[in-house]
């Protein structure tokens, strides 16, 4: 038996019972499908556009790193008051006076050897810039999850106005017969207020409904970063074509375990933290190494007081740097230590994570197994309820019944659907968090009508 559930949402609904857009201001809202709300998540939610800047920060950082290879060229002026006699002796202190000179020079310097830090630099540059690809691909799958979430909600909370609307129906034709036995003298004012009083109460859920269906199109709108107009109960800036197909599942929890080991992001972005971490430890140990550079430069000097511009003094220099920080304080081997440090705690937050991807993938393989057998129990469910109100209200009829079991299968009937309804929702929620667990592609839904409707996986092809 097929349980597809199939809900188009052509119509706006508005809190506390307010009447359906025309057909003509329907047409006027956008009605996005659910691999249309992928696509705007994909370009418009913040935090993937926050992600893809962190990528463009990290290039910045490959490119800086990489400057250590290249020459450092400067350019640099000066004037100044000099006096060459202030300290000679025999020169008497009236007669000495302050030159004025200025100085232009122009210097190249080059990194000859590091102890291997500007290759490590460059080299953690680039690792920080592959984490940030792992991040921005974690950061996407959390995000499609979280719409296939809010758009299933939506989905969900239209079917719940429509499953109470039924009901309410229902409640209303079975008021209208109270009253019309009452004036006949075929029941008891007992009877009519009993019947008004569950009317109202269900009036009530389908209230909630409303107000719950307005809230999920909220958060979806939120998602895809689409503002939600103060009157959007009456005019939403969007409407949502879905369904809840049920696609079934073929592979075991152990193969897809595996799968995630292999596919999630988050493992691939802490491995590229472990070997940076691991080359900030070989930085550090090179902080006490000697360092060689070469640097040359060109200076030209004149005194302000000469007269020529040809007389002044020029001087080319040529030569090698040698340092070596003998003595820092002990702060290189404080900077090793905590760089050490850093590493194990990657190395730890690895192990956890690992952990971590088996258990979400456990729970959601757990929870659509149990969402698929209430997907099957609740598919035949919903007819038997319905056959269940038509006999209690033929009973009540025939004087076989009371009005109390004839509300009683009302009650059933809106719960059977509701639980079908939820059961379809839960199933496709854990699909979801099963697909961001393996980290697998998000399946399209297939279009309105667009062939058969997919079968949903018996429970006994949902193996352990």
């Amino acid at each position: 038996m097929s349980i597809t559930l199939w809900l188009m949402l052509f119509g706006s609904c508005t809190a506390w019972c307010a009447p359906s857009p025309s057909p003509e201001a329907a047409r006027s809202v956008p009605v996005y499908s659910l691999q249309d709300c992928l696509d705007l998540g994909l370009t418009r939610n913040p935090d993937i556009q926050r992600a893809e800047q962190d990528i463009e920060r990290s290039k910045g950082l490959v490119i800086t790193a990489k400057s250590l290879l290249y020459p450092r060229v400067g350019l640099s002026g000066r004037v100044e008051e000099r006096n060459d006699d202030l300290l000679s002796e025999g020169t008497d202190p009236r007669q000495q006076r302050f030159r004025e000179y200025w100085t232009v020079s122009i210097s190249a310097t080059q990194s000859l050897y590091s102890g291997g830090a500007n290759r490590q630099q460059i080299a953690i540059a680039k690792l920080e810039n592959e984490a940030s690809l792992g991040q921005l691909r974690t950061v996407t799958n959390r995000v499609l999850r979280d719409i296939h979430h809010a758009v299933f909600e939506t989905v969900v909370s239209k079917a719940q106005i429509e499953a109470q609307e039924k009901t309410v129906q229902l409640l209303t034709e079975e008021l209208k017969r109270q009253k019309q036995y009452f004036d006949a003298g075929k029941t008891t004012r007992f009877n009519v207020l009993r019947t008004q009083v569950s009317l109202s109460n269900q009036e009530v859920q389908l209230l909630q409904a409303r107000s719950q269906y307005v809230s999920s199109q909220i958060a979806l709108a939120r998602l895809l970063n689409i503002g939600w107009p103060p009157d959007g109960a009456k005019k939403p800036p969007f409407l949502v074509s879905a369904e809840l197909t049920c696609p079934p599942v073929k592979e075991t929890a152990e193969e897809l375990a595996a799968m995630a080991l292999s596919r999630r992001p988050e493992l691939d972005v802490l491995q590229r933290e472990i070997e940076i971490s691991e080359r900030k430890v070989k930085v550090e140990k090179a902080s006490n190494i000697p360092r060689v550079d070469a640097f040359a430069g060109y200076e030209v000097r004149r005194d302000l007081e000469q007269s020529s511009f040809d007389d002044n003094v020029q001087a080319a220099t040529v030569g090698i740097l040698g340092s070596w920080n003998i003595f820092d304080g002990f702060a290189g081997r404080g900077r090793k230590i905590s760089a050490e440090a850093a590493l194990q705690s990657r190395r730890i937050s690895l192990d956890k994570t690992r952990l971590q991807v088996r258990s979400e993938v456990g729970d959601a393989f757990a929870r659509l197994q149990t969402a698929g057998e209430s997907v099957l129990v609740q598919g035949s469910n919903i007819q038997t309820a319905e056959e269940s109100v038509k006999l209690s209200q033929n009973s009540l009829d025939a004087g076989y019944a009371t009005l109390l079991d004839v509300l009683q299968a009302t009650v059933d009937l809106t719960t059977a659907r509701l639980e079908a309804i939820r059961a379809k929702q839960r199933y496709m929620k854990a699909l979801a968090d099963l697909q961001f667990a393996v980290s697998l592609k998000f399946q399209d839904e297939p279009e309105a009508g667009a062939g058969a409707a997919p079968v949903v996986v018996p429970p006994a092809r949902l193996k352990p």
